[in-house]
């Protein structure tokens, strides 16, 4: 009789503990009909490059600005082996390393990341030649991500992260586990791992977020107000991010910080377009962020400015999740046509769930747009009414739950199968393997995952209620112009305070219905090219294409090919140092086509290294490390301070004893 692996023995529920056994068992009795190690019940990506391999850890960067050598392009053939339909079924066929593809596609594929670009296990972005659908349960398109799972030993965060936004009837991308090989120059298979196969976010297509397109013949600012979609993320190498205008509003609600430009494509941006959505009268995000600076006591006008709902979601959805990085990294906004700012689509969640910021607080707090949301009377509203209509259905104990065990039974049969290294187990990259970093049990990171996403839930159940507040002037100065509190339309009206319940349901408190793609042939009509002129055509700007930053060599500037300055705002050129001429003060060594997506990568906890993390993380190691130091000095002082009394006393007692030794009949008497 087969005997249950150490992998899977550990406290669990007793419900939990059958399923699991049973599952196991299942599991086994398929393996021993005769199926090898190259045999999976995951669908099977296979890479082959096809005339030069991928990049090494060991490939020389040229020197800066220039992007990261382990980020070159790759032209490669994948092969994938899906013989099961994306519900997994129960009785699948397995997918055999010898058997035959169900798709090969032509396509171009790079590693990405920041600090993961050195991890043991890659992330890969590939670009198809031609649309098609990867696995079954995608429909076809062109881009995709190959997600290594390296510090989430659950290998299933981003999974539950994307299935949680869908289930609010939000886009975000669809995501199934896969087995990933590639090919090496030997033209032998190398085994890497268990990966999450995800869409990436894009903008063209009505299956992903579907935005209208932006053409020379868009002319009016009401053809420019869409599409855009941009994210907070750092200023890489060869991202285009706009050069907006630091001012007053700007610096308080969106940190002084470029964003990164998500769409349009760079080089279909005209000088009027850009100059749009810079400006401060017509751009989304300044017109946005002065709103919140001076009319908070018009609150009803917030819709004209933001899709109250994406933002309640979004909201809802980084607190569950826990995400470190939420509002601040990865964070990504869209604006369609004719429509106010989006919040989304979600994305990057490897510390998440239990993996980062486990404090029974609310993240948001940190962030002045956020927090300054939760001033607007609608917004606390929606926040407590959407969450209880979600905690009814999709995202209720049982869904959650469901789906984490759905999600882990196909990865736990797999790891029944492994026979990993001593040191490593489960997690090392051996067949069948997870190849992850983490060497406890995958049971232990799967109900690690299931218990933070669940008293996550109940700790906001019970907390969602309590938003409702009188407004504090003090933080905003100057931006002061507030209502007195959230309750309602009135600023004035403190009733919420006594009676949150009544304000929650009021009947102007409604969700807003859910935005839906918008389709490519939603253009602003045809134009002659012969009749543009220069603000008409499109361009590449220097001001916003991005050298990047380096502490190697801070000479280099962000923009003008690291060699100039711009001014923030409209019509902005390129100030050249060095001897550099205009317009664009030098080169940069990038191709237009395939500039950096500005990957939205999370840090290893104890690395910090991006740049709003080096500004909070330097000034607080020093903080930290000259109160260490006063500290320190203050334990020595009082540490010699209690010898020297110590020794003082000792030198008192010697005196005592040999005068009473010299006067043993008057020394210590008494009138």
């Amino acid at each position: 009789m087969a005997t249950l692996p150490r992998c899977l023995l550990l406290p669990l529920p007793l419900p939990l503990a059958v399923a699991v056994a049973v599952a196991w068992l299942l599991g086994v009795s398929r393996v021993a009909a005769t199926v090898n190690q190259t045999c999976f019940e995951l669908p099977v990506v296979i890479l082959s490059p096809v005339s030069e391999p991928f990049p090494t850890k060991t490939c020389v960067t040229p020197a800066p600005p220039a992007i990261d050598c382990m980020k070159r392009n790759v032209d490669v053939n994948i092969e994938v082996i899906d013989h099961n339909d994306a519900a997994r079924a129960h009785n699948f066929t397995w997918n055999c390393i010898e058997g035959p593809r169900t798709g090969v596609h032509r396509s171009t594929a790079h590693f990405r990341g920041q600090s993961s670009l050195r991890f043991k296990k890659n992330q890969l972005s590939v670009h198809l030649k031609a649309p098609a659908a990867l696995v079954d349960g995608f429909p076809a398109d062109r881009a995709y991500v190959l997600h290594g799972p390296w510090i989430d030993g659950s290998l299933i965060r981003n999974h539950l992260a994307h299935w949680l936004f869908r289930a609010t009837g939000r886009y975000s991308p669809r995501s199934r586990h896969v087995v990933m090989f590639i090919r090496d120059p030997d033209g032998q298979l190398q085994y890497h791992g268990v990966y999450l196969l995800l869409e990436k976010i894009t903008y063209d297509s009505v299956d992903r977020v579907g935005l209208a397109p932006l053409t020379p013949a868009c002319q009016t600012d009401e053809q420019l107000s869409g599409g855009w979609a941009w994210q907070l993320n750092p200023l890489n190498f060869g991202v285009y991010s706009p050069n907006m205008v630091n001012d007053q509003y700007e610096v308080m609600f969106g940190a002084g910080e470029r964003p990164v430009l998500m769409f349009p494509r760079p080089n279909a941006l005209t000088p009027r377009m850009r100059d749009f959505f810079v400006n401060t009268t017509t751009g989304p995000m300044p017109r946005l962020f002065r709103y919140l600076f001076e009319g908070m006591k018009r609150p009803d006008e917030l819709e004209q400015h933001i899709d109250l709902g994406s933002f309640v979601d979004y909201m809802l959805h980084s607190e569950l999740s826990q995400n470190t990085d939420a509002y601040r990294r990865s964070t990504y906004f869209f604006k369609d046509r004719g429509q106010p700012i989006n919040a989304g689509p979600v994305w990057d969640f490897n510390l998440a769930f239990g993996l980062g910021a486990n404090k029974a607080d609310w993240l948001f707090r940190p962030y002045s747009m956020w927090r300054r949301l939760t001033c607007n009377y609608k917004f606390v509203a929606l926040i407590a009414k959407r969450w209880r209509e979600l905690r009814a259905s999709v995202w209720s104990d049982t869904a959650l739950e469901q789906f984490i065990e759905q999600s882990a039974a196909p990865l736990r049969r797999q790891f029944a199968r492994c026979v990993g290294t001593k040191r490593k187990g489960w997690a090392s990259n051996a067949l069948q393997c997870a190849n992850v970093k983490p060497k406890v049990l995958f049971n232990e990171q799967i109900e690690k995952v299931r218990q933070a996403v669940t008293q996550r839930a109940h700790w906001m159940d019970a907390n969602v209620a309590k938003l409702y507040m009188k407004i504090d002037p003090a933080p905003w100065n100057p931006a002061t112009d507030l209502p007195q509190y959230n309750c309602a339309a009135d600023g004035n009206d403190a009733g919420c305070l006594e009676d949150p319940e009544r304000y929650i349901n009021a009947a102007e408190i409604v969700m807003p219905p859910i935005r839906q793609p918008t389709p490519q042939n939603t253009t602003c009509g045809v134009v002659d090219a012969k009749t543009l002129d220069e603000r008409d055509t499109p361009s590449i700007d220097p001001c916003w294409l991005s050298a990047g930053t380096y502490i190697t060599d801070g000479s280099i500037t962000p923009f003008c090919s690291g060699n100039g300055f711009c001014p923030p705002g409209p019509g902005a050129k390129c100030t050249c140092i060095r001897g550099k001429q205009p317009p664009t003060c030098g080169s940069l060594n990038i191709d237009v086509n395939d500039m950096d997506e500005g990957d939205g990568d999370v840090e290893e906890m104890t690395l910090q290294s991006d740049v709003a993390m080096q500004r909070w993380g330097s000034a607080t190691y020093l903080a930290l490390l000259t109160g260490g130091v006063l500290l320190l000095l203050l334990l020595v002082a009082g540490q010699r301070a209690r010898n020297r009394r110590r020794r003082h006393h000792q030198s008192m007692l010697a005196e005592h004893d040999e005068l009473r030794r010299a006067h043993p009949t008057t020394y210590g008497a008494t009138d």
